[in-house]
């Protein structure tokens, strides 16, 4: 339950960056605000996912009394921060180019097929450009912002998933919660221009996300500092050597590239979104912000059950990792069809907490009982992911990704969306049916891993 309180809490600032917008900013700017967002998460969810590698390493080496595999992991987590973050941000600082790009690309070129419904319409062929040509300036001035505040946000999560592991919870969810004031304080100065300050709209959510970013680092050293210092110092000359730093990415980037394809799925049908208009945008984000709020559950879920796992396996305990994963998946089941509930039975309601646009409010309405009815797979998915990390088993994950999201569930919507003409809830159809394939396959490697004795991982030993 702390784990998801943190989940919660940092989802909270997304949540409230998108109320703001959508209450007293346009339409445009909340597609602005939805497209930055979307290209921002596709690189950073790739280093996030190589930190992730901490999970295993911290847990099983805290099972197994360990506590100089617990510094030298952290010191190299550290460092694997500061390094992937210099790649992420150059990612981000080309947003402008990519979507100059896009915005030149008609799906009715590609698909040979003449325009035959209205831009904003929610329905129909959406044949317009992929990126409309209204939110270009915004959407990449907030990418661009946001690669300032990449360094800062992967040592916060590098922290985040030491204490974690540790189960020192309660300073992340005070840090959380505290910078959830200080983002809508900024937000409220930069977006609108309160007390002398520059209004910046769109863009004042951007800078405000990075001062955010800045003070979790510094608030989480300060709350913590008499449980992580032991760890951060001295300096482990063995952290800093280039073989064992090697193989943490190696263990780390199958994360990384099962968040990225996750998350670039998500994120590429916002792209897809853009030539149906930009209400339609708005639309879709806002239902994505909704459905992210309780995958926010079965994500704290997935952290615990990688911990949980890792601690068993440390211990050597093979029945406490087979009860950890059994506990784990049936309370994910559980907390996401209570979830998938409620989006099929309020779908207006839900809509009409984040905005007064009728238009908008169609839209996401249209999506949320779609949003229903992927919430049970997607809490599987998750939870099983976090499972297998537990068990230091990362490559099958984006094995199974890129076949669910790539091969089966981005075709499949993209045809029935444009070839089929039947729209934007198609593309949410195919995602669906990917995360169930996704879902099933990593239970069953569930099963199979589980069949087997699990050995703890040695860091100076990963191959």
């Amino acid at each position: 339950m702390p784990v998801v309180a943190v989940n919660l809490a940092m989802m909270a600032m997304g949540v409230v960056d998108t109320l703001m917008a959508g209450k007293y900013l346009s339409t445009t700017a909340l597609a602005a605000i939805g497209l930055g967002h979307a290209w921002v998460w596709c690189p950073l969810a790739f280093g996030m996912g190589v930190v992730m590698a901490l999970d295993p390493l911290v847990a099983q080496a805290r099972g197994a009394n360990d506590e100089p595999a617990i510094a030298r992991a952290l010191q190299r987590g550290l460092l694997m921060a500061l390094a992937i973050s210099v790649p992420v941000a150059a990612a981000l600082l080309a947003a402008g180019f990519v979507f100059e790009a896009l915005g030149g690309i008609h799906l009715s070129d590609l698909l040979g097929l003449e325009d035959a419904s209205a831009a904003d319409a929610p329905v129909g062929h959406g044949l317009g450009p992929m990126v409309p040509a209204s939110v270009i300036s915004v959407a990449s001035g907030y990418a661009r912002i946001s690669a300032f505040g990449v360094p800062a946000l992967l040592v916060f999560l590098t922290l985040r998933q030491t204490l974690q592991a540790l189960g020192k919870l309660r300073a992340i969810l005070i840090v959380a919660v505290l910078c959830n004031l200080v983002n809508v304080l900024f937000n409220w100065l930069l977006m609108f221009g309160h007390w002398g300050f520059p209004r910046l709209g769109a863009l004042g959510c951007a800078w405000a996300t990075v001062i955010v970013e800045v003070c979790m680092v510094v608030g989480l050293l300060v709350v913590t500092r008499s449980v992580i210092s032991p760890y951060l110092w001295p300096i482990r000359r063995q952290a800093l050597e280039w073989k064992p730093f090697a193989r943490l990415f190696v263990l780390g980037a199958p994360i990384g590239v099962a968040i990225a394809l996750e998350h670039g799925a998500f994120n590429g049908i916002q792209f897809l979104m853009g030539s149906f208009g930009e209400t339609v945008m708005a639309g879709h984000r806002m239902a994505i912000v909704i459905a992210s709020i309780s995958f926010m559950v079965p994500l704290g879920i997935s952290t615990a059950a990688a911990v949980r796992v890792g601690l068993a396996v440390g211990a050597g305990d093979p029945q406490g990792v087979r009860r950890a994963a059994r506990v784990a998946l049936a309370a994910g089941a559980t907390t996401m069809a209570c979830f998938g509930l409620s989006f099929v039975t309020w779908p207006e309601e839900f809509a009409s907490l984040f905005t007064n646009d009728v238009a908008v409010i169609a839209v996401t309405a249209a999506l949320m009982p779609l949003a229903g009815a992927f919430q049970l797979f997607d809490g599987l998915q998750v939870v099983a992911a976090g499972v297998l990390r537990g068990t230091a088993d990362t490559r099958w994950p984006s094995i199974l990704n890129f076949v669910g999201y790539w091969v089966l569930g981005l075709p499949v919507g993209f045809w029935w969306a444009f070839r089929q003409g039947s729209g934007p809830k198609a593309l949410w159809w195919g995602l669906a049916g990917g995360l169930a394939f996704v879902a099933v396959a990593l239970i069953w490697r569930i099963v199979r891993r589980l069949s087997h004795v699990i050995e703890r991982v040695d860091l100076e030993t990963i191959q």
